[in-house]
């Protein structure tokens, strides 16, 4: 397998694109290009570019998406495109697909379509691993990962990151040959001669007593404890529900809720989206009726070191394979949390994969894998998260 990487700051669209095709070619030598990742900026994301660099690599799948950040080994890049090439080595397999339309069909459905698509490309390889990127932001648009997961199974490995919010009246898009889309999930499935090491972690810690979920629907808890759920919040900030949504964007960063997974120790991370005057919260995920949750808190430190243990379980999980390319999904919380030092973390992790290990990523509102407990052989259900850091590592 070879990776090549090019990235381009220019202000001109074709200028821009025809750069990072170059570098990248350059970067990656070699006679042929099997596939192509697009990650740009919210300014980049625009048909020229598209249009231009589909054109200027040639007939092959390319997938992609824009962020409010993208994520180069240099850091984070808050203007700009990324183009990554692959050559896939003998006897590895992949195969693209994306599907459209996703509030209409809903989530689930959409993601048995896309997991249907993918399967249709590798009938007769073993299957490896599942990488998709989604736009959609609508109740429910967690159970995408449910879809694709009743076609390619319970336990099959997939990690993925939903696109966060982008400015008022602009949205963050999929891509797919040429096309920009909205409301829309593009996806990867690998086979054959491919492996992979996965690390994901998020450096939130429990806060206070253990509470229940009582009363809940698709993303909204309407009570905890039997009380309105945004008695929680009332109580730890003792303030009222017009301070609370002038506040939201902090709290969300910084006090999402843990749902206790299991009997393990672990959390699945739900930001708060929205506070609705009658009490109830929207997160971001599914929030199930009778689960046992906490509130959470973080650091920058913890964000930090949780970070450099994903990369590192990432590289562990490899078992001394060499590492070809890194995918890195991250949430655009730990940005905010992390602020001047988000340059550091990217930095963390490219230590621990390795200076020569080509990165690349995106930040995310919503990250896509199993459970950081589960182990190589056995990765387990994927889940969607919140506030975590994802790093995903490629090897032949």
């Amino acid at each position: 397998m070879r990776v090549g990487i090019g990235v381009s700051i220019e202000l001109d669209y074709i200028k821009a694109a025809k750069e990072a095709v170059e570098k990248a070619k350059i970067s990656i030598n070699a006679p042929n290009i099997d596939f192509a990742l697009l990650f740009t900026t919210l300014e980049f994301s625009h048909p020229l570019v598209l249009q231009t660099t589909a054109r200027l690599i040639g007939p092959i799948p390319l997938l992609g998406a824009s962020s409010t950040s993208i994520i180069s080994s240099l850091g984070p890049l808050r203007h700009g495109l990324m183009l990554i090439l692959f050559s896939l080595g003998e006897g590895a397999y992949f195969n693209a697909a994306c599907v459209k339309d996703i509030a209409v069909k809903t989530a689930f459905a959409a993601g048995e379509e896309l997991g249907e698509k993918l399967l249709y490309g590798c009938k007769d390889v073993h299957r490896n691993l599942s990488v998709v990127f989604s736009s959609t932001d609508t109740a429910g648009s967690s159970n995408l990962v449910t879809g694709m997961q009743e076609k390619l199974g319970s336990s099959f490995p997939l990690v993925g990151g939903s696109l966060p919010k982008a400015a008022e009246h602009q949205e963050n898009s999929v891509y797919c040959g040429s096309e920009l889309l909205n409301d829309a999930a593009c996806g990867i499935l690998w086979g054959g001669k491919l492996n992979f090491g996965l690390g994901i972690e998020h450096g939130w810690q429990p806060l206070g007593k253990p509470r229940q979920i009582t009363r809940a629907g698709l993303d909204t808890v309407n009570e905890i404890d039997g009380v309105a759920a945004v008695n929680l919040y009332k109580e730890y900030f003792a303030k009222e529900i017009p301070e609370l949504k002038r506040e939201l964007k902090r709290i969300s960063v910084f006090y999402p809720l843990g749902i206790a997974v299991s009997e393990k120790k672990e959390y699945l991370l739900r930001s708060v989206s929205s506070i609705k005057n009658d009490g109830s919260l929207i997160f971001r995920g599914e929030t199930p009726e009778g689960r046992s949750i906490r509130l959470m808190i973080s650091s920058k430190e913890a964000c930090l070191s949780s970070a450099r243990q994903a990369a590192q379980t990432a590289m562990n999980n490899l078992r001394g394979k060499k590492v070809k390319f890194a995918l890195v999904l991250n949430s655009s919380s730990r940005y905010a949390l992390l602020g001047r030092l988000a340059g550091q973390e990217i930095k963390i992790v490219q230590a621990a994969l390795g200076e020569e290990v080509p990165l690349a990523g995106i930040y995310t509102s919503a990250e896509q894998a199993p459970l950081a407990s589960t182990n190589y052989s056995n990765l387990g259900k994927s889940y969607f998260h919140n506030n975590s850091i994802v790093v995903l590592a490629i090897a032949e």
